[in-house]
């Protein structure tokens, strides 16, 4: 029960962010509009990505919560990758048509109603603010999350900037500060969403989970005594947290207990590396057909890189 309070919990607030941040970006769109401002209306198409990340992730923690099914074995738990691998990719983009707007008014800077936009940027810093905290506790646990988190975090950085834009605007007439700020936001968000990209692409690819060094792995299970070798393994990720393996341990000869040596093979990978997905094939015999297969050119020594 307790678990599924925190489901609830989570979808709860993914939600009522998401209604917040499309608020803010009708009340920025419309102030972008309204005083010129490249900061403020590239702001408000960020915020826009935001609402839907947040929506997207709403929507993946709710399909997370459903059973595996005959078809989806594993259950929905990679719609949290897929929602990261988007949002990320969808933060890239915007920030690369960001950064193109930016130079442009760099050769012609457009007068932009400083205390206007001042005034509609801390509105949205303070909404960003707010659902940062909210989804702050979540973020370090559930990678969907994060990639919702970086969001708010990179629009909660536009905003300060869009800010700062406003008050040079005001005071000195400084109008070359809007599209300054909006290209160096821009390369912050780059740097963060390429980080979340390259995560999820990875576990969409099923790599082996980047902690994880299979070698160390296999020489734990050789160091069993009943053990010649591990061979064909594969790992990869379910999700972001939960890490699976499959593998053939062709056995010593004499006889051992099967049931005994498959149990402390998934106890040393429970144990020692946190693998609680494991499906292991025993064999006595390791067969090789037209050199594929179950062969010792697939143990880990033998992998390129």
């Amino acid at each position: 029960m307790h678990h599924d309070h925190g489901r609830d919990l989570l979808e709860n607030r993914l939600l009522l962010s998401a209604v917040l941040t499309a608020l803010i970006f009708l009340v920025e769109l419309g102030g972008g509009l309204w005083t010129g401002s490249l900061a403020l209306l590239s702001d408000s198409w960020h915020v826009l990505t935001d609402a839907a990340a947040l929506g997207l992730a709403w929507f993946a923690a709710r399909q997370g919560n459903k059973r595996p099914t005959a078809r989806y074995t594993y259950g929905f738990s990679r719609l949290e990758v897929i929602a990261a691998f988007v949002n990320g990719l969808a933060l890239i983009f915007i920030s690369l048509w960001i950064i193109v707007e930016a130079v442009q008014r760099f050769f012609a800077p457009v007068p932009v109603k400083g205390l206007e936009v001042f005034a509609v940027a801390v509105a949205g810093l303070f909404v960003n603010l707010l659902v940062g905290l909210v989804l702050k506790k979540h973020a370090d646990e559930n990678m969907n999350v994060k990639g919702a988190f970086l969001h708010v975090a990179g629009d909660a950085l536009s905003s300060l900037g869009v800010v700062t834009a406003g008050l040079l605007a005001l005071r000195w007439r400084w109008y070359v500060a809007d599209p300054l700020i909006s290209l160096l936001i821009s390369l912050m968000i780059i740097r963060s969403a390429w980080g979340l990209v390259r995560d999820s692409f990875q576990i969409l690819m099923e790599s082996a989970p980047r902690d994880l060094l299979l070698p160390e792995v296999v020489s734990a299970l050789e160091s069993l005594p009943e053990v010649a070798n591990v061979h064909d393994l594969h790992a990869w990720n379910i999700s972001g947290r939960i890490p699976a393996v499959s593998m053939h341990v062709l056995l010593q000869p004499g006889g051992a207990d099967y049931q005994g040596v498959l149990e402390r093979c998934q106890r040393l990978l429970a144990r020692d590396f946190g693998i609680f997905h494991a499906t292991i094939q025993l064999e006595t015999a390791c067969p090789v057909q037209d050199g594929r297969g179950c062969a010792e050119g697939r143990r880990p020594d033998c992998w390129e890189g």
